[in-house]
């Protein structure tokens, strides 16, 4: 994992070239040759960073005391958060190399409250100006670094104050109960890092040279599967170093690197269907091309490829399904990334013109200390646990902390932040932040447990067929794998498209559904969507299976994230933080399968090269006579 500085999550962000930034395209070789120069030119002394940090909170102290506007609410926080990062992209398709980039950039942000804790600027929908961003050098300079604080701040500052005031006027006319407040405390000591630890990024460039082959030859494999239209191999990497220093003491740091390799592809049914799939491998630091990762990447880019074509060769489903349905393995995790995660956070609605937004509100803040699971399972999220969502301090400062959010099927606790709600007033230790500043209540190691003890596969099997019958079905559906738009981005089809609202949740397509009938017998099916649900769906979870999976995933951060995020391979590592869901099997009645109803473009007019009869490489025979 990270290491840690009395940290927080704090970070990067997207892989493209942004303004202000430093990109480099260079030749392998040259990056072999250049490597530790690079390298070693990216480590800040502790001095400058020392004095960076003591700029900043003088800059804070300074705009607090002095920072006023005629009959204007005073500020009472600030916070500035300081991030730099190095990152590496590297895509290959067929064996060739289309993208090697390597960036440089430092950005900060200024966030300023006015008013007071028990009513402030914050929580207002669509207006986030008190929140400012601004270019910094990557190599810390006190003096520009003040600067920059101190324009932002006076900014930051006027919007505050903008907001406060029309937030205001939508409190006067409101009847009602009063709002919660907008700030709980914060944490008992304010933790402050060590500027000494050096941060070290020289294997980046050390190891891109050999990561760039890995990439143009995992993608020759492409070659091998001639029903495949178009796919890549990417390999990305992002070393982040960053610091968070508030108007109360609070100075952070925390540095650490984020990588993956993933392979995405697409292709199209006979009948036209657009269909994609893909998958990904993820590290917590740079990681070296051995032979282990060979392997482990060929073994992805066959497992992805193969299971696309069989894809665009399975049959459409016939009906539309309101039976049971059984959740295994990776899509168990994934059910749980794309419900839990979101609707168990603890933000508040959002304040409009009409008032609060309740439809924004996550599902289960209207449910404590009532049944949401059946009463045999339990759920916990423990940051402090040795997964893959593990930290020690959340974005706020606050320590990590086990919380049971769900026991004996009844509702306990939410994830909580420093922002309160109608039943909790204090953070517990659960704001997470992504490397482009997003900041929200978020999942970290979550668990699902059961006192009873879990069926084998084929009594889920056979339970699921059960179950169908008493529906009227002498078939079911078995859920293998949700398509994961944080590697795969939007779904490329119209008719796929899912939206929840009414107090529903949408949940993510399905990328592996299989029909299964009373002999056992599986058979892949497409076009298949999720009907919204409402959360109450988790109630009737009917059976669970005897073995565990532990799942890491990539998910955007707060209630508008989850593992239903649509980063795409460009926010994969920027936009998202590192979670795992631990859960058994999961047989549950009350979802809607439907039949996707959307149309269908065109085959192109040519068949693709690969699979042309008279199509010759490098003068050898086509290729398509050699697939597996």
């Amino acid at each position: 994992m990270n290491t840690w500085l009395l940290g927080l999550v704090f970070g990067a962000a997207t892989l493209a070239p942004a303004s202000g930034s430093t990109a480099t395209a260079t030749p392998a070789a040259a990056s072999a040759k250049t490597g530790a120069k690079t390298g070693a030119k990216t480590g800040a002394s502790a001095s400058a960073r020392r004095c960076e940090v003591a700029a900043v909170e003088q800059e804070l102290a300074r705009g607090i005391a002095r920072l006023r506007l005629d009959e204007g609410p005073s500020p009472y926080m600030a916070t500035a958060r300081i991030m730099r990062w190095k990152s590496l992209a590297l895509d290959g398709s067929y064996g060739g190399v289309i993208t090697d980039v390597e960036e440089l950039q430092a950005v900060g942000t200024m966030e300023v409250r006015v008013g007071s804790p028990s009513r402030d600027n914050s929580n207002m929908f669509g207006l986030d100006g008190a929140q400012s961003r601004f270019l910094l050098p990557f190599t810390p300079r006190a003096e520009f670094t003040r600067k920059k604080i101190w324009l932002s701040m006076d900014l930051s500052f006027r919007a505050a104050s903008s907001t406060f005031a029309a937030k205001q006027a939508i409190l006067d006319r409101l009847a009602g109960d009063p709002l919660p407040i907008d700030l709980g405390p914060g944490p008992q000591a304010s933790p402050r890092a060590s500027a000494a630890d050096p941060w070290d990024v020289a294997t980046v460039d050390t190891r891109r040279a050999e990561l760039r082959a890995l990439v143009a030859e995992l993608s020759e494999r492409f070659r091998q599967h001639p029903k495949i239209d178009n796919g890549d191999v990417f390999i990305q990497i992002l070393a982040t170093d960053q610091s968070v220093i508030d108007s109360e003491g609070l100075a952070l740091r925390e540095h650490g690197v984020r990588a993956v390799l993933a392979v995405t592809a697409q292709s199209q049914a006979e009948d036209g269907m657009l269909l994609d799939h893909g998958g990904a491998v993820f590290f917590t630091e740079v990681p070296a091309a051995s032979a282990a990762l060979r392997e482990q990447g060929e073994a992805l880019v066959d497992r992805v490829l193969g299971e696309l074509v069989a894809l665009t060769e399975a049959p459409m489903i016939e009906e539309d399904y309101d039976g049971p349905l059984l959740f295994e393995g990776e899509a168990a995790a994934q059910l749980l990334a794309s419900t839990v995660a979101t609707q168990a956070a603890g933000t508040p609605a959002p304040l409009a013109d009409g008032g609060r937004l309740r439809e924004l509100e996550p599902h289960w803040q209207g449910s404590i200390g009532k049944s949401v699971l059946p009463d045999d399972l339990s759920l916990t999220d423990d940051p402090t646990a040795a997964g893959f969502g593990h930290y020690e301090r959340d974005a706020e400062g606050f320590a990590a902390r086990r919380i049971e959010l769900v026991k004996g099927g009844v509702l306990q606790a939410l994830l909580m932040t420093r922002a309160p709600n109608e039943h909790f007033k204090e953070s517990n230790g659960h704001a997470r932040m992504s490397p482009v500043l997003q900041v929200g209540p978020t999942i970290s190691n979550l668990s699902l447990t059961s006192r009873g003890r879990g069926a084998s596969g084929k009594q889920l099997e056979r339970e699921l067929i059960r179950r169908a019958r008493e529906d009227g079905y002498d078939f079911a559906y078995v859920i293998e794998l949700l398509r994961d738009g944080n590697i795969l981005g939007p779904v490329p089809r119209e008719g796929a498209a899912s939206f929840g609202g009414g107090r529903k949740v949408a949940i993510p397509i399905p990328a592996r559904v299989f029909r299964v009938d009373a002999s056992g017998k599986r058979t892949l099916v497409r076009g298949v969507v999720f009907s919204p649900v409402s959360m109450r769906v988790l109630r009737r979870i009917r059976a669970v299976g005897k073995q565990r999976h532990e799942v890491a995933l990539r998910i955007p951060v707060g209630p508008l994230g989850g593992f239903g995020g649509e980063t795409g391979m460009d926010g994969i590592l920027s936009h998202t933080v590192d979670v795992q869901v631990s859960t058994p099997d999961l047989l549950i009645d009350g979802f809607e399968l439907l039949v996707e109803r959307g149309e269908n473009e065109r085959l192109p007019t040519l068949v693709h090269p690969l699979r042309d009869p008279d199509w010759t490489y490098a003068g050898q025979t086509t290729l398509s006579t050699q697939a597996p």
